[in-house]
This record gives C-alpha cells, structure tokens and sequence, in this order.
C-alpha cells in the first residue's frame, strides 16, 4: 500500500491524495489549489475552456497522470509520459471547491464517494450555477473536438437537444456512491433536470452503487466543519491489514462536535492518519471563538439594532445560516435568504438534513427570465408563500434579517432602505483582493447608512476585524493534538496546512512530511 500527495501538501487546500496498492487505488478529494490558480488567474483572466485540460496541465495545476476526461484533452497533449494509475473512485470529504473543484475533470468512470448532504449540495450548485467543466461533477455536456490546427473543444449544446438518443450521445454520468443510504426525496432530487426527456434519462441511467463495491473497506463518519455533509474516512486494507484515517476538514467547536468525536473513536490505532493543519500558525491564539460564541454575540447584535439588518456569512455554511434564523426568529423577524440558498436548502432538505424553515422567507428578486431551478423552488411546498419583495422589505425594515453577502448589495438599490446594521460573521481577509472588496464593501454600508459589526475601516483605510463574529471551521492546534492523542497512529501525514514541520517539531519521526508529488509506502 502506498500514499502519494499530488497537491496539498504545503498549501491550504487543493488535496489531491492517491492511496493505492498497485490493483486498486482512490483518490481522497481531488479540489482546486486556490494559492496556486491566484498566481495566474483572476475574475478576468481565466483559464481557457475551449483547450479542456490543457491549460491546467501546463501550469502545473492537475498532476500529469492518465485518469482525465477524453473529451477535455486535446490531440496536441502528449499523454505517452503520463503516470498510469488505477483509479476506483474519489471519496469526497466535502462539498468545498478547495476539496471538489477540480473533480469534473476525471473520466466520469470514476464515482465520487460522498455524503448524501454532498451530493445534494454538489447538484443543486451545479444545476443552479454557471459552473465550467471543473465543478460538473454528477452530469456534464460532452464536448466535440473541432478542425484547425489547434484542437477547440465546444460544449455539444444538450440543452436543447430533446431527444433521448441524442441525450444518450452527449451527455455524461458519474456513478454516485453515497456513504449512507439515499432516502427516496434525496434520490427523487437527483434526477431533477431541465427537460423532462433529460430527466427520464437520468432516471434510467445513473448508477447509485454502495460502499460494499468499492475494493478497500471504506468506512465513512460524519465530522464537524463548516459545511453540511462532511465526513472523515476510514480506509482498510484487508490484504496488507492496514488502516488508513483521513480526516478531510475537521473541528471539535461546532454544531456536530459530538459526531466528530465518533470519528476519531472509530480512527483509534490507525496504522496512519493523515490530517489537516489549516490553523497552525507561528503564533498561536487559546482563546479561540466557538459557534456558541458566534451565536451570542450575533444575537445580541440583532437585538441591539433598530432598522434593517444584514448578516454576511460564508456560502453554503448552512450552520451559521440555521443559526441566524434562529436569532432572527428570537428576535421577532424573519429571514430573508436568496433564491439560489433556497434551491441548495431544498436539497439538504431532502437528504434528510434538519432545519426550521418556518420564518425563512426568500427575496424576490426581479429576473428577466427564470431558469428551470428557479421554476422548481417556486413550486416546492415547502416554499409556498415565503417569498418577500423589495418593497415588503422597505415598509417593515425592522422585520427583517437579510442573508446578504457583498455580491447581493446592489438588492439595496431596490429596498431602499437607509440605516441599520450588518453583520459581517465570515472569514478575515487574507489576500490583496479580499481587502479590495472590503472597501468596495465600505462604500455600499456609508451609501445606505449602515453600521457595521465584525469588522471595521478607520479614516486611513486600515481594516480591522472583531473576535467573535466567526468561528473557523477548522481545528484549533489543541483540537489537533486531541485528535492525534487519542488516534495514537503508527504514521502521521500533515496535509491542508502551510506548517508541516509543526508535527515534525511535535511528533518527530512519527510524523511524514510529504511534499506535492512524493511517495510514501505503508
């Protein structure tokens, strides 16, 4: 048995793990290296869509290795010095780009493992955005190879294609392997599609398997992140009797705390755990803010304020969501999300996921079209009735806890509504551009008269951040050596983290730094 880390290693995020023995072999998560693709691409500048995986391969941002899509790889890219490797499929820890986002790029032969609250969340984004190959990952057009001296790759265009046959020839499906059983909504949810034709075909052509396929018993238990649906693996290797923990993103202060702590029960006496170390840092805080904090302070902010009130979290944390229509609830208002949460909600919904959506309403916003998600939400019972406009929100302002990030402020325009507060409960900035929205984000909270909590800009433009608004949906440096102590493994492989000789320095040899690319047999 071996381990191989193409990407992640020295960097938060972007993990792409091989674990294999020579027959057999998954990938664990397979996502987008942000730190990398910041170095060439931007909002506009973007990596070439009609050259497939060209691009990508060149700078060095997907391993040179034989498992990717046919239809995305050019004839001018020579794939004779490829590394050839067997690949059962990917087990997906969670629905994050940095763990997903370069997934839609494997041969759709290979499932992808996942939570049912994944997969939800997975479907309902793709079928709700305008996602490229990358993040298409249970259904995708397959692309034609047209003339010309440089190979230009171009969608087929199923959309409008209605005939089943046709379907059949362009479009795409991945196999899907949910860690537990899909109840009838979740799987009813999956097949939603834009056309009924290409519905029926969904409905007779994908392949739902069970873990019990795969060629290693793979175990999987849900863990607490900052996302629904997140899981840690459990990998064993009956022939060589090795067992292999994976913990994907993990914390000990959240909503799920409890199931995380069932993980690494089930993880005790790993031959090898391989971990996250997003927060170790050369200067280490102990005072770190839990979800309960969050909730207070949040609360006790909503409680304070006499107008509107905005609450600003990070996309797809349905916890922090969840959490804020509590508090609005307990404040007497309701809570306002947009159409697209409402979709992917509706999703988690149905994978059996559990939260009162009594008081939360979705703002309408004015479309010139409504696409066909759009037309499901609309219809869905749950949602009946829930939607609120613009000016219902201008004439009751004090009514209302909008979930508005800085992309949805232009909504304001329609409002109208000056003052109030907003409270920014999210991450703090770490890159040039993150502290360039926050100014833009500035100039929107003095135009409507809104104060803001969580963060701040004084009079030279300095920007500064409140402890307590947001809790880190990754382990602390005490969570980590809890999580180590009680594993107690034989080997410990530091990925997801810009500190790997923190496990060196505390672990020694017992600990295994790997960089990108190198190979460790077990």
């Amino acid at each position: 048995m071996w381990i191989r880390i193409y990407d992640g290693a020295t960097t938060i995020g972007g993990n792409k793990i091989y674990v294999g023995n020579g027959k057999h072999g998954m990938f664990l998560d397979f996502g987008l290296n942000f730190e990398k693709s910041g170095m060439y691409f931007r909002e506009y500048i973007k990596s070439r869509a009609s050259r497939g995986i060209n691009d990508h391969l060149e700078l060095e941002l997907l391993p040179r290795i034989d498992v990717y899509r046919e239809d995305l790889q050019p004839s001018d890219v020579e794939r004779s010095t490829f590394e050839r490797l067997p690949v059962d499929g990917v087990l997906l820890t969670h629905a994050h780009m940095d763990h997903y986002g370069m997934m839609g790029y494997l041969d759709f032969k290979i499932p992808v493992i996942a939570s049912p609250e994944t997969l939800a969340i997975l479907k309902s984004t793709q079928d709700s955005g305008k996602t490229d190959a990358s993040c298409s990952i249970i259904y995708d057009s397959r692309r034609v190879e047209l003339g010309g001296n440089v190979p230009i790759l171009k969608s087929t265009g199923v959309k409008i294609r209605r005939d089943i046959a046709k379907i059949e020839r362009n479009l795409m499906l991945r196999s899907i392997i949910p860690t537990q059983t899909l109840n009838s909504k979740a799987i009813e949810f999956l097949y939603y599609q834009s056309t009924s034709e290409r519905e029926a075909y969904l409905r007779e052509k994908l392949k739902i398997g069970a873990l019990d396929d795969l060629p290693f018993e793979v175990r999987a238990y849900t863990v607490d992140h900052s996302i629904y649906g997140s899981v840690g693996y459990i990998i064993h290797d009956e022939e060589e009797d090795l067992k292999i923990a994976y913990t994907g993103d993990i914390r000990l202060h959240g909503e799920r705390r409890e199931n995380t702590q069932e993980f690494i029960n089930a993880a005790a006496g790993s031959d090898v755990l391989i971990i996250e170390g997003t927060r170790i840092s050369d200067e280490h805080e102990h005072n770190y803010t839990t979800e309960q904090d969050v909730f207070e302070n949040c609360s006790a902010a909503v409680g304070a304020a006499r107008g509107l009130v905005i609450a600003d979290f990070s996309a797809r944390n349905f916890e922090r969501l969840a959490m804020f229509a509590n508090i609005a609830e307990q404040n007497g208002r309701n809570f306002v999300i947009t159409e697209k949460d409402a979709y992917i909600l509706s999703a988690l919904l149905a994978a059996g996921t559990e939260i009162n959506v009594e008081n939360i309403l979705i703002y309408e916003k004015p479309a010139e079209s409504i696409g066909w998600w759009q037309k499901l939400t609309r219809n869905c019972d749950v949602w009946d009735g829930h939607y609120v406009s613009a000016v219902n929100i201008r004439n009751e302002p004090t009514h209302y806890v909008l979930a508005f990030s800085l992309y949805d402020l232009p909504n304001l325009i329609d409002i109208k509504v000056r003052g109030g507060v907003y409270i920014y409960s999210a991450t703090e900035a770490f890159s040039e551009d993150m502290k360039i929205d926050f100014e833009i984000l500035a100039n929107w909270l003095q135009k409507f008269e809104l104060a803001s909590v969580g963060f701040s800009i004084d009079g030279r433009g300095n920007l500064q951040f409140e402890k307590g608004y947001h809790a880190s949906g990754h382990a602390s440096p005490e969570e980590l050596e809890y999580i180590i102590e009680r594993v107690d493994p034989d080997m410990i492989i530091p990925v997801h983290t810009q500190r790997p000789e923190w496990f060196s320095n505390k672990y020694g040899k017992t600990a295994t730094i790997l960089k990108n690319g190198q190979k460790k047999e077990i």
